[in-house]
Order: C-alpha cells, then structure tokens, then sequence
C-alpha cells in the first residue's frame, strides 16, 4: 500500500485520466456538431440555391433616395419638442 500515499498515484493519475477522457469526449461531440450542420447545409438542391443566390440586386441611389425621403418629410413646418425626462428621484 506504500504506492497508495504517493501524491502522483492519488491525484495525479485521476487528473490525467479526467483531461484525456475529457478531450476524448469533446472531440466526438465537436465532430457530431459539424456533421449536423453538414447535413443541414446540404439539404437545399441545386435548383434551390440557384435560385437564392441569383436574385436581381437592386440598385441603390444616394441620391434617389435623399429625394424620396424629401417628399415624404416636410422640412419646412416642424416643431422642436423637448423629450420628457424621467423623474428625478429624491
């Protein structure tokens, strides 16, 4: 029983043990994650993604849009209100 009050044997076997199985274990589970998202990516067919990724893009105007914003606000009638403040605690 003399190896049974040796520090390594008590606490440095088990930890050892705890960080490979702990690594063993990650290791499947982060392979068991890529698969399902594999199999998640790969559900769409090609006629699918096709069709997502050639969409139309639209055109986008800095200057067309300033001049619908314009029309929709009316710049030239507008009051300033002041925004209520919270009440100040005592």
């Amino acid at each position: 029983m003399a190896w049974y009050s040796n520090p390594f044997f008590k606490f440095g076997i088990p930890m050892f043990t705890t960080l490979v199985l702990g690594s063993l274990g990650l290791r499947e589970l982060m392979s068991l994650r890529v698969e399902m998202r594999d199999e998640r990516k790969h559900k769409l067919t090609g006629d699918e993604i096709a069709k997502m990724t050639n969409k139309p893009k639209q055109q986008f105007d800095i200057h067309g849009e300033l001049r619908r914003l314009s029309a929709e606000m009316d710049l030239d009638e507008w009051d300033q209100v002041r925004a209520p403040r919270p009440e100040a605690e005592a």
